[in-house]
């Protein structure tokens, strides 16, 4: 079964910046969090993703009715 995500795996910050825009991540950042859906009773759904030298090494989909926090995956 493929990874949801997977695809983004491996793109640099440049590459990452021009599919889905930059949604006011801290460029030098080794997280940065997209937000990809939003509920009529405020759940959001994040993507998370982690960098080591300035490339994709993971995506992770979370769901939360709060605020979402950088956390290790």
């Amino acid at each position: 079964m493929k990874r949801p995500y997977a695809d983004l795996i491996g793109l640099t910050k440049k590459d990452l910046i021009k599919k889905m825009g930059d949604e006011f991540n801290f460029y030098p950042d080794t997280t940065w969090i997209y937000l990809l859906s939003k509920s009529f009773f405020g759940r959001k759904t994040y993507l998370i993703i982690h960098f080591e030298e300035e490339i994709v090494k993971s995506a992770e989909a979370r769901k939360t009715y709060g605020n979402i926090y950088k956390t290790k995956l």
